[in-house]
């Protein structure tokens, strides 16, 4: 993808890197900066302000490669330390950055099996880019880097670079432009973002990163809280914790003089401050304090950052260190993705408040020389002391201490057909059929770690009962797939090997499917609940399950067909992704996802007044609207949407794409303004056409011209046809329609 700037320049834009004047102009007309709360700027130090003022230019590693101070405070080390011992990753969780963006080509974002990329499947799952209004929150230079800094410390991994958590999710949110101007807007419509799309991905959006900030006075107070408080208190209620650098101008007599204020939004009470430590355990000379504030290392912290920083040279592998309490601000973060992973690996249900008292309630307390205030550093250890995560869910144990083995060779001596059922709804207990008829029943009471249900061989098949309670499927149809089939109920782990027929009941509760095809042609069926992935030699059925995700990344060519609730229902469609999420009769949450298939048709058939929303990809894309069928094609994918009442698509991923609008009425209602084109019908149903480089509209089978003042992104070039043309344009419209359902 062609990125937005290619101006190769390491001196960063003083719109990110604000003079002395610049930092007072923040503070008059409330501009939030990234680099207020990662660092104070290079001009100051040249002033003469002193070496205790931090660079926010990137400085590159040495040849050593320590990214990060080796000390006992280190957090990063704590979580390498439990990663070995607990497995512990943050596998589950999804984690937003607010901030410049993410270099989401950069080598530490590298998924196994996927490579680099944006979008499901990848490390950096999704975003948007609210400066530039579209999907890809690219961390552009000159003035782009510090978002990637702050992804590669929550969970970045590479041979250069550890994160916290590098296995759990991102959502990059873009709010500050290519010189690194941002605005109270982009940051608040990003919040919102959240909100809305917390459950729109495999895992679920536990966690916010804002390390960015302003200073606040009486003059804008009251300004900018209007704007952002009531966001940030939504996330709270949603049990969504988020986390804000306190800011980076105490020891800055140029700028503030003595204040130990923290910037908006570290500020909020809906918001969990961060300071920055140096090696030696103490709060940083530039560092903003407040009694009872989190603490983490902050000095010369090492990540990742995008490949204009020092220079294009077309690999996306650089790294650099900064400090600020930007640095700090997600490593307390990750933490919480890290201690929430293992009280549910412990087989509790931890909310946000959960998560953060333990650690707070583990966190070592210490005294700053300076003002006498209280901070407190994070002991991810101690955190951990009382649960029981297990020691990790390697592929390959045969099991060991804290781990019960359960396997079909040791169940029966044949490798026949066995049907195993396995019910969750009063504690947990297996029955085996053989193929024999004889059957032999099991009480899986050994809860302390993994179980393996191991189908020797034959065709087995594997029934599953759900409980009340919330109970996470995944299953893996491809034999040679890294992905390992698993069931995560109570907060036992089940490995399942071997099974080619699996039926699972939910049983009530949040329950989660994810499920990967094979390497041949399958078809996927999803319903408001259930889900049916089926393939050669192998059939996964989910029912009862309010939110499934089904992967086709393995091979094939590869069909989806996804049918709305009896609800409201909103279908987005973008390269490669569907979602359909809805409700039903009683009010329940329903998602359903279809990740890599070459052929998606979705449907709203049930009820309800139901919305589609299809994007383009990066290439030439073709769009047909009809009453009742809109189709996107591009490249090896299509996709169809029928019956849903409004239909919106826009343009403005890249290519030349084109949009064609039919309408079987005589008199139907068109709006065009300059990049929208709208068709309103009898019944108010609308088809909306943002963006497109041409659109072309039809009336019962007949070209129409768009009403005056239309203003295209690229005027279609005038066609000199005979009458000859005129005949064959209108039998193949004609045939369009047909193939339309008309």
């Amino acid at each position: 993808m062609t990125r937005k700037s290619q101006t190769p320049s390491r001196r960063l834009p003083l719109a990110l890197l604000p003079t002395t004047d610049g930092i007072r102009q923040c503070e008059t007309r409330l501009a939030f900066s990234a680099s207020l709360a990662a660092a104070a700027t290079a001009d100051l130090i040249q002033d003469g302000l002193g070496s205790h003022d931090v660079s926010d230019v990137p400085l590159p590693m040495d040849s050593s490669g320590t990214l990060s101070p080796a000390s006992d405070h280190s957090l990063l080390d704590q979580a390498a330390d439990l990663r070995d011992t607990y497995g512990l990753t943050g596998d589950g969780q999804t984690i937003a950055v607010i901030d410049s963006g993410i270099a989401w080509d950069h080598e530490a974002f590298t998924s196994p099996g996927q490579g680099v990329g944006i979008g499901p499947g990848y490390r950096v799952v999704g975003g948007w880019d609210f400066a530039e209004d579209d999907a890809d929150p690219y961390d552009d230079g000159p003035a782009g880097y510090h978002g990637t800094h702050v992804a590669g410390l929550l969970a970045g991994q590479s041979s250069e670079l550890s994160g916290m958590a590098p296995e759990a999710d991102l959502v990059a949110l873009r709010v500050f432009d290519d010189s690194g101007a941002g605005s109270l807007e982009w940051i608040e419509s990003a919040l919102r973002w959240v909100h809305d799309s917390q459950n729109d991905f495999e895992h679920p959006i536990t966690t916010v990163n804002l390390s960015i900030g302003a200073a606040l006075n009486d003059a804008n107070r009251d300004y900018a809280i209007g704007i952002l408080e009531d966001e940030l208190q939504l996330l709270h209620d949603d049990g969504i914790l988020v986390f804000a650098a306190a800011g980076n101008y105490y020891a800055n007599d140029e700028i503030t003089p003595g204040t130990t204020d923290l910037l908006y939004p570290a500020s909020s009470p809906n918001v969990i401050a961060v300071t920055s430590i140096d090696d030696g355990g103490q709060i940083s000379d530039f560092a903003q304090r407040e009694s009872g504030i989190l603490a983490a290392p902050g000095e010369g912290q090492g990540s990742a950052v995008p490949d204009h920083v020092f220079g294009w040279d077309g690999t996306v592998d650089d790294y650099a260190a900064l400090s600020g309490t930007s640095m700090a601000t997600p490593q307390v973060a990750a933490a919480t993705v890290l201690i929430r992973e293992a009280m549910i690996a412990s087989g509790l249900e931890p909310t946000a408040d959960d998560v953060l008292q333990r650690l707070r309630d583990h966190a070592s307390e210490h005294q700053d020389a300076e003002t006498g205030l209280t901070y407190y550093s994070i002991d991810l250890q101690s955190a951990l002391d009382g649960l029981q995560p297990s020691g990790g869910s390697h592929q390959g144990d045969d099991g060991g201490e804290g781990e019960t083995a359960v396997s079909a060779s040791q169940v029966t001596t044949d490798h026949q057909s066995q049907q195993f059922s396995l019910d969750l709804r009063d504690g947990m207990s297996l029955n085996v059929r053989n193929h024999d008829g004889s059957e032999q029943a099991y009480l899986l009471t050994d809860q302390d770690g993994q179980i393996f249900l191991d189908a020797a061989g034959g065709s087995d098949r594997l029934e599953i009962l759900g409980s009340v309670g919330s109970e996470r499927l995944r299953l893996s149809a491809d034999p040679n797939s890294d992905v390992e089939s698993r069931l995560i109920a109570g907060g036992v782990e089940i490995v399942l090997r071997g099974f080619e027929d699996v039926q699972f009941e939910g049983g009530g509760g949040s329950d989660r499917a994810t499920l990967y095809d094979s390497s041949g042609d399958d078809l996927l069926e999803s319903r408001s609940g259930d889900a049916v992935l089926s393939g050669v030699g192998f059939r996964f059925d989910v029912r009862d399950v309010v939110r499934t995700y089904v992967h086709a990344t393995a091979g094939g060519n590869d069909a989806a067909y996804l049918y709305d609730s009896d609800g409201d229902d909103t279908l987005v469609v973008q390269p490669g992704f569907t979602s359909l999420r809805g409700t039903d009769s009683s009010g329940a949450s329903l998602f359903q996802s279809a990740y890599g298939f070459e052929s998606v048709s979705a449907y709203a058939t049930a009820g309800g007044h139901d919305t589609a929303e299809l994007y383009d990809s990066v290439g030439d894309d073709v769009l047909s609207i009809s009453p009742t069928r809109s189709m996107v094609s591009s490249g090896g994918y299509q996709v169809s949407a029928r019956y849903f009442e409004n239909v919106t698509a826009e343009s403005a991923s890249g290519g030349t794409d084109i949009a064609k609008i039919y309408s079987n009425e005589s008199e139907s209602q068109w709006h065009v303004a300059a990049g929208l084109t709208q068709w309103t019908s009898v019944d108010g149903a609308t088809r909306i056409a943002r963006g497109f480089d041409r659109v072309d509209a039809f009336e019962n089978f007949q070209p129409v011209s768009l009403p005056l003042g239309f203003t295209p992104q690229a005027a279609p070039v005038p066609l000199d046809v005979s009458d000859q043309d005129d005949e064959r344009f209108e039998d193949a419209t004609r045939r369009v329609f047909e193939q339309l359902g008309f």
